[in-house]
Formats: structure tokens, C-alpha cells, sequence
């Protein structure tokens, strides 16, 4: 028994031996691989720099989508109130320092709306309209948007 003892602890030994000599070429593998990653983000161009803000100018069309027309929007204005119809993902600190690069104005304060999906039905036919953000942006005294540019 105590070869066949002697011979098994031999074979285990070998074995572990063999696994960590595996497990630090894998750990060796993993560096090299990371190091590449690396140098391969140092050789590519890297994307102009941000303004202070944090937003560059070709951020504010993703932003802000388009100004939402309705009449209860077009009351609110006389209050300095401005209603945009704005990204899903946009948030209203981003929303604010877009309004305020792109229009120019300074902006008090910010409220958020979400409008969910609608199902509705048109001579049989069902279908969902579809949700979106609005943001309710509030100037300060004296300022002013031209939404409504022309039309009166």
C-alpha cells in the first residue's frame, strides 16, 4: 500500500504542479491581452475635446428634439415656461445647459414628463401610439424663446 500511496501522491503533485504553471500562463495571457487593449486605444484618434459643460454642441440636437406645440404649451409661454419634446435618456441637468448653449437664455428650473405608450383603435385597426419625454423649462424674468418664429 505504501507505493501505491508514494506513486498517487507523486501523480498529484505533477498535477498541481501542471495546473498552476496553467493557471499562471492564463493569468499571463489575460496582462498581455489587456496591454494591447491599451496601446491600441493610445494609437487610435481620440474624439475632440468636451466643452466645460460637459456637452459638445452636436450633443444638443440629441437632446432636445423639437419644441412641442399644443395650445396649452403656447398659453404656458406668457409664463416663461417652454415645452420640449426631449431624449428618453436625457436627464434635466442635460437638458438645462442645452437649452441655455442652444437658445442662448437662462434657465430656472426644469420639469419632466413621461408619456407611456397609448394603445388606440382607428376603424378596427388597434396600434399603440407611441410614448415620449417632455421637459417643461422655465426662464428666468425678462427672457424669452422665439418658438413660434413667424406665426401668430
Amino acid at each position: 500500500m505504501s507505493i501505491l500511496n508514494k506513486i498517487i501522491s507523486k501523480d498529484e503533485k505533477n498535477s498541481k504542479a501542471s495546473n498552476s504553471g496553467k493557471d499562471e500562463d492564463k493569468k499571463r495571457n489575460k496582462v498581455v491581452a489587456a496591454n494591447r487593449k491599451i496601446e491600441k486605444k493610445k494609437s487610435q484618434n481620440l474624439p475632440a475635446k468636451k466643452e466645460k459643460s460637459g456637452i459638445s454642441p452636436i450633443h444638443f440636437s440629441e437632446i432636445i428634439v423639437k419644441p412641442y406645440i399644443s395650445e396649452k404649451a403656447f398659453s404656458s409661454n406668457e409664463l416663461r415656461q417652454y415645452v420640449f419634446v426631449v431624449s428618453a435618456l436625457s436627464n434635466k441637468s442635460e437638458i438645462k445647459k442645452a437649452v441655455e448653449k442652444f437658445y442662448k437664455v437662462p434657465v430656472t428650473s426644469v420639469n419632466i414628463i413621461k408619456t407611456c405608450n397609448k394603445p388606440k383603435k382607428y376603424r378596427g385597426i388597434s396600434y399603440a401610439r407611441s410614448g415620449f419625454k417632455k421637459a417643461i423649462v422655465t426662464l428666468k424674468e425678462g427672457s424669452s424663446i422665439d418658438v413660434m418664429e413667424g406665426v401668430k
